[in-house]
């Protein structure tokens, strides 16, 4: 399963900048000027991507833009990862759902070192097992 979320995060790298240049990634999501990627600015990248998964422009996710929104072998799982994200039972994926489910991947799999930030080193860590 660790594998698969890290897979999902390989999208970030292609949007932001690339995967070999973790410090531009930084720079890409860090908003606030600090050096530094917190969960709240991942989050805020996660919320745009929204927009460009959300194929019929209903502000949710059923699960084929769900499944979009995923990359490598995590998209083989997009069924599993798409119910265990669906906590309030809908028959799609609210914004907040989407973000939970990326708050958990943050917190579990970004921020391996429990700082409440995503460093340099740890975006390096992350590429190099979804390669």
């Amino acid at each position: 399963m660790r594998r698969i979320l890290l897979a999902g995060l390989a999208l970030l790298a292609s949007g932001a900048a690339s995967a070999q240049q973790p410090g531009m990634v930084i720079q890409f999501l860090d908003k606030n000027g600090d050096g530094k990627c917190d969960l709240n600015e991942y989050l805020g990248y996660q919320v745009g991507r929204i927009a460009t998964v959300d194929k019929d422009g209903d502000g949710e996710l059923n699960l084929g833009e769900f499944r979009e929104s995923l990359q490598g072998k995590s998209k083989m799982n997009a069924a599993a990862l798409y119910q265990s994200t669906n906590t309030e039972g809908g028959r799609t994926l609210s914004q907040k759902e989407f973000l939970g489910y990326h708050a958990w991947v943050f917190k579990q799999f970004v921020d391996t070192d429990k700082d409440g930030f995503m460093s340099e080193e740890e975006w390096s860590k992350i590429m190099a097992k979804a390669g």
